[in-house]
């Protein structure tokens, strides 16, 4: 990542913060996202609910994390499916805008702003530890980390540690091949440029990726105590290779005990001794169930564990109180396994109240839920029911860091969410995905929801209402629409009932949030954006005489010009800027322009846009020549000519 990148100063989230706490010194942020690990799957969300009767996994460790801090249950991923998840997360984008969507595996991330470089630039010390697979494609003769084009050390990370490759976040055991039997070499971990496998004989990836991440929170006190940290604790776990530990989590927890990094070849870590995928909790050993549900459950409760133990080492270091925690999960839990027994979602109701697992659109498979816990700002035992989605951790963390919002970010900041005040704005939950398949017939579905042929899907949710939509044919097939606080499992379908939003408001919603993307194409890509209903301001807009394409109504601001487009007849638009201007351009929430990053936005900047009113942002990187205009156009007949430098305060 240059340090040249383009942090446009966007209007959205994006203020110093006044907290006292915040005022005095910036935090500490640990991200700890999980691989397929269900909603349900955590005590406090569901498991805790749970009849005596029934099947129960244990994570006190986690449920105390709550307890300290606070559990936002509405909290949405940006795709059911690992890759397209992440890169939202990693990239502050919506699907409608993210350059990696559906399947995308090992694709490079673009070299634009990321959760890591914002937060390095802003003077924070940052790592990854875990799964990657984002690395795009590497050179035919690469031998190292240089080959990958998107390696995380090029992406913002200052540290990393892992397993770059997706399907080498597959096997939990790099180098004891418990899954890879017939591969015949270790599967290939990364420390910074260095391929370490050989050394990792009996580690187990739950356990390793903790010790990395203590042993970086620690060396991170010790060498820069002067600079907060952003850790990214990626893990691979519960992941359906429903691989278990070597032995008992070790006494104690913290920088003195726990899983302790030793370093040394053969036994880098103080549970590589153990026997391989052995290790089933006590808590499960004698319950007459399937060795598959006793295996995930241990891996869940491994988890569970090495949160007490990060939780700790920040204590035993005196951070605890000003480091934010975020636990999540890339989406829903899977019914994958790579042992004989299939894991089975319905057995401990990993989805929760919901329906759907991984690769489903309905609840269970998008929303996992999050907890974060900072004790100088959130307030113990805090629960929030306010929509949130991965793209909003952006500019959150940019919010809590005092610096600006990168242009091509969407979502909102959640700080308001987070320390009780006022004033937050609504996240817009958008999720789209394409993938085969059905959703199971599990019996806790309702029954129209069962065996739902996916295809093509789409989700768009606005307060309690969610409108979504399977198998997508056409721009404009109908949307099924449930209030998913009163209906979590998605029951009754509300389309159509009176006094709520018609089709035509949930195609207008959903046109402002998709962009098309010539890597992943959609039945709705040529749906007309709609307009918008505005009141113009008197004081601080001008009206641009135009041609064909009606009005240009502007507000300025530094280096940025808000306003709206007036467009009088439908048609494509085509936009663009002079040769040597760098901006990005987004009309509504979509990123239309970018003519800034090192690597240009893929997205296609031609719109169809409706007659009417359309809202803009255009981020410029300097004060504009007075030459240098905004231009768009109707076919191949130029429509507008706007002079921008006359909008800037001198």
């Amino acid at each position: 990542m240059t340090k040249k990148h383009l942090l446009f100063a966007a209007t959205i989230g994006c203020m110093i913060l006044s907290h006292s706490a915040l005022a005095q010194e910036r935090p500490n942020i640990l991200f700890i996202l999980c691989d397929d690990l269900g909603y349900g799957d955590v005590g406090v969300f569901y498991q805790n609910s749970r009849g005596n009767d029934q099947p129960k996994i244990k994570t006190p460790h986690i449920d105390q994390l709550a307890k300290d801090g606070m559990q936002l249950r509405a909290h949405y991923v940006a795709a059911p499916v690992c890759a397209p998840s992440r890169a939202s997360l990693f990239l502050g984008q919506s699907q409608g805008n993210a350059p990696v969507r559906d399947n995308q595996f090992d694709k490079a991330l673009p070299d634009q702003p990321t959760l890591a470089s914002t937060l390095q630039q802003s003077g924070y010390h940052t790592g990854l530890v875990g799964k990657w697979g984002l690395q795009g494609k590497a050179g035919k003769k690469a031998k190292n980390s240089k080959g990958w084009p998107s390696y995380p050390t090029k992406r913002g990370f200052d540290y990393y540690f892992g397993s770059v490759a997706h399907r080498d976040g597959h096997e939990h055991y790099p180098y004891d091949l418990v899954h890879f039997k017939k591969k015949g070499s270790p599967v290939p971990v990364w420390e910074q440029d260095m391929e370490i496998s050989k050394d990792l004989k009996g580690c187990y990836s739950t356990d390793l990726f903790t010790a990395a991440s203590k042993k970086f929170i620690v060396e991170h006190q010790k060498n820069s105590p002067d600079k907060p940290f952003f850790l990214m604790l990626s893990y691979d776990t519960p992941h359906a290779a429903t691989q278990i530990a070597t032995m008992p989590y070790p006494k104690g927890f913290g920088v003195n005990g726990g899983i302790q990094w030793v370093g040394k070849s053969g036994k880098m870590i103080n549970t590589a001794g153990g026997k391989v995928d052995s290790y089933v909790h006590p808590n499960y050993t004698d319950k007459d169930w399937k060795d598959v549900s006793k295996r995930y459950a241990s891996s869940i409760q491994r988890i569970d564990n090495s949160v007490a133990d990060l939780v700790q080492t920040l204590k035993d270091l005196k951070q605890d109180e000003n480091t934010l925690i975020i636990f999540s999960s890339d989406h829903g839990p899977s019914q994958e396994s790579y042992i004989k027994e299939r894991l089975d979602p319905s057995f401990f109701q990993s989805f929760g109240p919901f329906t759907g697992i991984k690769r489903d659109c309905w609840e269970g498979g998008i929303r996992p839920g999050a907890i974060a816990k900072w004790p100088a700002v959130i307030k113990a035992g805090a629960v929030t029911e306010a929509a949130s989605q991965m793209q909003d951790w952006m500019p959150t963390f940019c919010d809590i860091a005092g610096v600006s919002v990168p242009a091509l970010a969407d979502g909102v900041s959640i700080l308001p969410t987070l320390s009780g005040k006022t004033g937050q704005k609504e996240s817009k939950i958008y999720v789209e995905y394409n993938v085969g398949g059905a959703t199971p017939k599990y019996r806790q579905f309702p029954q129209m929801r069962a065996g739902q042929k996916r295809g093509q899907m789409q989700v768009v949710r606005v307060g309690d209402l969610k409108a979504v939509r399977y198998n997508i044919k056409s721009a404009t097939d109908p949307f099924l629409v449930f209030d998913v606080v009163k209906d979590p499992a998605e029951a009754k379908n509300l389309a159509g009932k009176e006094g709520l939003p018609d089709q035509k408001y949930w195609l207008n919603i959903v046109s402002r949030q998709h962009h098309k993307n010539k890597s992943a194409k959609r039945p709705y890509d040529g749906l007309e954006v709609a307009a918008v209903v505005v009141k113009i301001p008197k004081q601080g807009s001008k009206v641009i005489p135009a041609k064909e394409s009606g009005a240009l109504y502007v507000s300025r601001d530094s280096f940025q010009i808000t306003g709206f487009i007036k467009v009088e007849n439908a048609s494509s638009y085509k936009f663009s800027l002079p040769e040597g201007v760098k901006g990005i351009l987004r009309i509504h929430s979509l990123s239309v322009l970018d003519t800034a990053s090192k690597e240009r936005y893929p997205n296609d900047n031609t719109l169809k846009l409706s007659a009417g009113y359309h809202p803009f942002t255009l981020y410029l990187a300097e004060k504009p020549k007075q030459t240098d205009v905004l231009m768009w156009q109707v076919g191949d007949v130029s429509a507008q000519a706007i002079p921008i430098n006359q909008y800037f305060h001198e």
